[in-house]
């Protein structure tokens, strides 16, 4: 079937069928196919956010998920991106590199197409031999919507279709956080990433792998003292949903419960690594020496913020605490 004939057919469907599933307006959405009573069903999903994730349990029928996220009022245009997930990603943290990694890639149980004018352009599908999680495509006179098609079902074999999204303005006129580029960051741009990064650390590259499925370079980092680690999940023995960390220097952890009826636990574990992402392009590479760390999560992973060399940082920290000017508390 070509992508005009699935057009119209989804359209058909949208129009005909009185039951289209429930619809959604925010950043996550959760649905089931189990809902649909037909597999020509469409269901309208409205996405708000910049960033956020699908997940659809036994799809049946078809999504239209429609992109919104606020922009300043001047900015009308923006860039989406599709990380399809499919498996589980592996922990943030971990000893060493057998720990972090993931099982054999499934099948992604959709394909993705992009709406334009009367017609589809695809954008994934599980056999059109690229190995990319990662797709983009940009808005068009403001407007951006995707079509996530179902794939014939399987018998009973549970399939989930998941993904994360992102959508960002096409130009950027002050520092986001939020995306990372291959330039040095500023003095400005440093003490930002600092206060609103995700992963604050020290720590020294010791490898660097090319992420094909990614079009990333992956950098592993061996993390001498972590400062700050926010949306941590999935981190295996490191954490549960009950606890928070403060982290210490020498590369060791300490969990301290957070709940005052709790007896405290404290942890130790040594030789903690990370894995950060850099676009491609960049042409990162392991280098010497330590640096202070600051990466911000996109799309489920580790994404560069800034990484100066560590004496640089403190330089610049005893600077602005001195002077009071900094927006929040420096450390290193």
């Amino acid at each position: 079937m070509g992508p005009e004939a699935v057009f119209w057919t989804l359209v058909l469907g949208l129009i005909c069928i009185a039951e289209a599933g429930m619809m959604g307006d925010q950043c996550d959405w959760n649905g089931s196919g189990l809902t649909s009573s037909t597999e020509r069903a469409v269901t309208p999903v409205y996405l708000r956010c910049r960033e956020g994730s699908v997940s659809w349990l036994y799809p049946r029928g078809a999504l239209r998920l429609l992109f919104k996220p606020p922009l300043p009022a001047d900015e009308r245009d923006f860039r989406v991106c599709v990380r399809v997930i499919r498996r589980p990603d592996p922990p943030d943290f971990f000893q060493n590199i057998q720990l972090n990694e993931s099982g054999a890639p499934e099948r992604f149980p959709a394909r993705i197409f992009v709406e334009g004018v009367r017609r589809l352009v695809p954008l994934y599908a599980p056999d059109d031999g690229d190995v990319r999680e990662l797709r983009c495509f940009r808005s068009r006179h403001g407007q951006a919507a995707l079509y996530v098609e179902a794939e014939p079902e399987e018998g009973t074999k549970r399939r989930v279709a998941f993904f994360r999204y992102e959508a960002r303005p096409l130009v950027r006129r002050h520092y986001d956080p939020a995306t990372a580029d291959c330039r040095p960051c500023s003095d400005s741009e440093l003490e930002m990433a600092f206060c609103t990064s995700d992963l604050v650390s020290r720590g020294m590259m010791v490898g660097s792998e090319q992420r094909e499925d990614l079009d990333t370079t992956q950098l592993t980092w061996r993390l001498t003292k972590l400062v700050r680690a926010t949306a941590a999940h999935d981190a295996g023995d490191l954490a549960d949903d009950d606890e928070y960390y403060r982290y210490e220097i020498d590369n060791s952890i300490e969990q301290t419960s957070r709940r005052p009826h709790k007896r405290t636990r404290v942890r130790k574990t040594r030789g903690l690594h990370a894995h950060v992402h850099v676009p491609r392009a960049c042409g990162a590479a392991a280098g010497a020496g330590e640096f202070f760390l600051m990466a911000r999560r996109r799309l489920g992973k580790y994404s560069l913020v800034c990484a100066p060399r560590l004496h640089d940082w403190k330089t610049l920290v005893e600077r602005r605490n001195a002077e009071g000017t900094a927006h929040c508390f420096l450390q290193h």
